[in-house]
């Protein structure tokens, strides 16, 4: 700026307050355009960019950042992702392959897809066994171990999805992480050595039959 004649030699941009305030306004606002795009949130520390000093808005905006974050993170950044990856050519369809509309179907076994919603109905039933009402005492009892037996079941399914999450992040489908295959195998092959469900989990997973035939396939065009 003193090169091009808009400071003298000895000025420094901070004393002008107003350029200043300007300055950092539109660096924040950079920030938070450039956060989204791959976030889906705002930028972080942001009041500090803008004012200075952290504020307890700014706190608790951070808070807010950063929760937003992990819910969208890992329950829908896969579709974002695989977006990203289309149109900056980080992935080329093969429009020879057989099997591709494959590729985005869910191949969790069933079982392990509806843990999700026993766990949401638990608490639903625990909740409406909750509520007051006017009845006998010898409905009380019956109507306790009903809620106890949603709750117990609530437990355990917050229990597997807490210790098996990696089975239920949205990754993206298209390039997706070598070591995020190799977690979600890792994981399957855990739960089917489980004593409680590991009998009810099918070792076929949709969709991996097929997929092996499109390689065949692949292969044969290969060989003519």
């Amino acid at each position: 700026l003193i090169d091009i004649g808009v400071l003298k030699p000895g000025e420094s941009a901070d004393d002008d307050q107003a350029f200043k305030i300007l300055f950092r306004n539109v660096w924040a606002d950079n920030a938070d355009v450039v956060s989204r795009s791959y976030s889906g949130t705002g930028a972080l520390k942001t009041d500090f960019t803008r004012t200075g000093e952290r504020t307890r808005a700014g706190m608790v905006q951070d808070l807010n950042n950063s929760i937003t974050r992990y819910v969208k993170t890992n329950f829908g950044a896969g579709p974002r992702q695989d977006a990203s990856d289309l149109v900056l050519g980080a992935f080329l369809p093969d429009s020879t392959r057989t099997g591709s509309s494959l590729v985005f179907i869910d191949r969790r076994p069933v079982l392990i897809q509806s843990i999700p919603y026993v766990l949401a109905a638990s608490v639903f039933m625990v909740l409406i066994s909750s509520l007051p009402r006017s009845s006998s005492g010898s409905a009380w009892w019956p109507l306790r171990l009903f809620a106890i037996l949603w709750l117990a079941i609530g437990l355990w399914c917050f229990r597997f999805i807490y210790g098996h999450g990696v089975l239920y992040v949205n990754w993206p489908k298209l390039n997706t992480p070598r070591w995020a295959n190799e977690g979600y195998q890792e994981t399957m092959g855990a739960i089917r050595q489980d004593k409680i469900i590991g009998s009810f989990v099918a070792r076929h997973e949709r969709g991996a039959s097929t997929a092996r035939i499109s390689h065949l396939e692949e292969g044969k065009k290969r060989i003519q």
